[in-house]
């Protein structure tokens, strides 16, 4: 058991990081962390926001991964222009992934909403440590040794549209996909495997005085493992605290709660219920997420979903 424990997020990580290394940080709160997956998302809160997220992964599996995020974001002030910065560090098993992209939208203005166009530019620094690995083979060769930080560079770009009441946005995170040689450094693969390529979309409908539901989706596609689908709803009492549910397909179940005890602050908590292959080894996954916006006032009158 002790064996397999270990064996399984080597062969994830492997997989997912090492061979052709591109992993966007996951992430249950995406839709208050929106540079996370598109760049279009910049300023579209009319506030300067920082966003924190921490998530820890398969609590008790062995290798399991760690990831924290940081956003600040802002609309540039008398213009149709946002800007903002997505700092990440994602640790899985004997790797150590590590980034930095600055995101620029162009916001055009519609009757009832507003088409943001976005693009980001940064860098991301992989390090992993091989001999750490627990192996049936002593001395393979394949594990024993070091990769070297490489700093890669990265692109990505989306679209995001949104209303009062609904939104609908495209992202693709991560453009360059890089592959490792043994000798260190990185070069450019021409796998596509690890390109995920996103959809976005919600809406929110008024029940009665005190509470709202919000119906979201987000659709990711690889060619490797196909669709993968986040379906959620929460349900909004009196714009200060929200309960959800969702569901990401041959994954999780995920429950949440996020608590707003001032027009600037947000709280947020979620758990991850596994329902994959290795749900019997770990308990669950745990994501803290705290936001602060400095333009209360915006927020009073014209409270922001997502």
């Amino acid at each position: 058991m002790r064996y397999l424990k270990r064996t399984l997020p080597l062969f994830a990580m492997t997989i997912g990081v090492a061979v052709v290394g591109q992993h966007t940080p996951l992430t249950s709160q995406y839709l208050f962390n929106g540079l996370v997956i598109n760049p279009a998302y910049a300023g579209s809160r009319e506030a300067l926001t920082a966003t924190l997220t921490h998530r820890q992964q398969w609590v008790g599996f062995e290798g399991a991964p760690v990831t924290q995020t940081i956003s600040v974001h802002a609309p540039i002030s008398r213009s149709a222009v946002g800007v903002g910065i997505l700092a990440f560090n994602d640790r899985i098993g004997v790797s150590n992934e590590s980034g930095v992209l600055t995101n620029y939208a162009y916001r055009l203005r519609f009757p009832n909403g507003k088409l943001s166009l976005g693009i980001g530019a940064g860098f991301t620094v992989l390090r992993a440590d091989w001999s750490q690995v627990a192996t049936q083979q002593q001395d393979d060769p394949t594990f024993s040794g070091y990769t070297r930080g490489a700093i890669r560079p990265n692109f990505s770009g989306g679209a995001f549209y949104y209303a009062k009441k609904w939104f609908a946005g495209a992202s693709m995170p991560f453009v360059l996909i890089h592959s490792y040689p043994q000798d260190g450094g990185y070069n450019l693969s021409e796998e596509r495997f690890n390109v995920q390529p996103m959809l976005t979309g919600g809406f929110v409908m008024e029940l009665n005085d005190d509470f709202k539901l919000k119906p979201t989706t987000l659709l990711r596609y690889r060619i490797d493992s196909g669709v993968q689908a986040d379906v959620s709803g929460n349900v909004i009492y009196k714009d200060k605290v929200w309960g959800g549910i969702s569901y990401r397909t041959g994954d999780a179940l995920v429950g949440s709660v996020e608590v707003l005890p001032t027009p600037q602050w947000r709280i947020g908590y979620a758990y991850d219920l596994g329902l994959s292959a290795i749900r019997p080894y770990h308990s669950g996954s745990h994501e803290i997420l705290v936001q602060y916006e400095f333009g209360y006032r915006i927020r009073v009158r014209d409270p922001r979903y997502f």
